[in-house]
């Protein structure tokens, strides 16, 4: 599978990437039953299940190289559970809840400098007064308010 994948941008975390996984099964699954429907004739449809602005973003990227097919759907989830136990990961605690713009803008500078496919996890402590404290495997690098 040589297969290249853009995250959406939503997509940061591991949770992020299982939800979306989750996403992309159930389409799968009411793409496979409706392409059976309509091999057999059938007028009945059914409704397309409810996607997140991420998973609609991702299916229409993977669409533009060939049409959807159930096989093609198959291939994004394999690709999808490969990124998910295969891609880097680090935790990032701040001394207070992270907004989404943060969430967003540490993000894009992760996959920008380190790996284009990094998961990461936002935590917060209140114990620190400002900065904050990333994770990766055994290693942990603060940073203070001051730098």
């Amino acid at each position: 599978m040589k297969a290249k994948l853009q995250l959406p941008d939503d997509v940061t975390s591991v949770q992020d990437l299982m939800t979306l996984m989750i996403e992309v099964r159930e389409f799968t699954k009411w793409f496979s039953h409706n392409a059976i429907l309509k091999r057999v004739g059938s007028k009945k449809k059914s409704d397309r299940p409810a996607l997140s602005p991420g998973a609609t973003e991702l299916l229409h990227a993977w669409e533009k190289d060939e049409p959807l097919s159930v096989r093609r759907l198959d291939e994004l989830t394999d690709l999808l559970n490969l990124y998910k136990n295969t891609a880097p990961t680090l935790t990032i605690t701040l001394a207070a809840p992270p907004t989404n713009d943060i969430k967003q803008t540490l993000t894009n500078w992760c996959r920008a400098n380190i790996a284009p496919n990094i998961m990461i996890a936002f935590g917060f402590n209140a114990t620190i007064l400002g900065g904050l404290v990333i994770h990766h495997k055994s290693r942990i690098f603060r940073s203070d308010a001051s730098c």
